[in-house]
């Protein structure tokens, strides 16, 4: 079957931001006394939501009446110093700017603030490729939570089934959302993801390369 709505990560999937996330994370733990995250820690991170990565950075030293500190302060220091060395993926930009000639519609879920999200997407000149965007702010769930679909997506697809309904992502994160909601998935073996994780759970397609996703997005056709 040919899909009709594609839901996209961001991080790892479209865009490449592991050392921008890795360099923001180091200076908001630094700067509140927290040992310094190493890239690889930081990686084994991206897809889950921002209080997730930094209770399991901290190694759940964080104090909950804390963590809303650290979060506000990752946010203004990657809307200050990260939005500018984030780049897309080679092929992405292609990839977005033919969907619509495919009659395929488009959203983007992510962690990050909606600032952060609206600056990232102007400076990388993609924000007009999705009929929908979600950040962080804009939901009360997270992937994997199927609710993120029912609640937040579904409704602004009006008239799109389910089978017709493809979550591309490059985390174990991305697939659990896909395979709770009941929708396919396409895991991208180039991002963040632990492939042997991911493999584990049987995604619908796996792809190496941006550009093998306009193959499946036609269904595998």
């Amino acid at each position: 079957m040919k899909y009709r709505l594609a839901i996209f990560d961001l991080d790892g999937t479209l865009a490449s931001s592991l050392d921008t996330i890795a360099e923001c994370m180091a200076d908001t733990l630094g700067a509140f006394g927290f040992s310094l995250p190493s890239r690889e820690e930081v990686r084994t991170t991206v897809g889950l939501s921002l209080e997730d990565s930094i209770q399991a950075l901290t190694k759940g030293k964080v104090s909950r009446s804390q963590l809303p500190d650290l979060v506000k302060a990752y946010r203004n220091t990657y809307e200050a110093n990260g939005v500018g060395s984030v780049r897309l993926f080679e092929g992405v930009a292609n990839l977005l700017e033919g969907l619509p000639s495919t009659r395929v519609q488009s959203a983007l879920v992510s962690n990050k603030g909606r600032k952060a999200l609206d600056l990232l997407l102007e400076r990388l000149k993609i924000w007009a490729f999705f009929d929908l965007t979600l950040s962080a702010e804009d939901v009360d769930c997270n992937k994997p939570d199927p609710k993120l679909f029912s609640k937040y997506i579904a409704p602004h697809f009006v008239g799109i089934s389910k089978p017709e309904v493809i979550v591309v992502g490059d985390s174990e994160i991305d697939i659990k959302f896909a395979q709770a909601a009941g929708l396919a998935s396409c895991w991208v073996k180039y991002g963040y993801g632990d492939a042997t994780k991911c493999h584990r759970l049987k995604p619908d397609y796996e792809v190496g390369d941006v550009r093998e996703l306009r193959y499946v997005l036609r269904g595998g056709a």
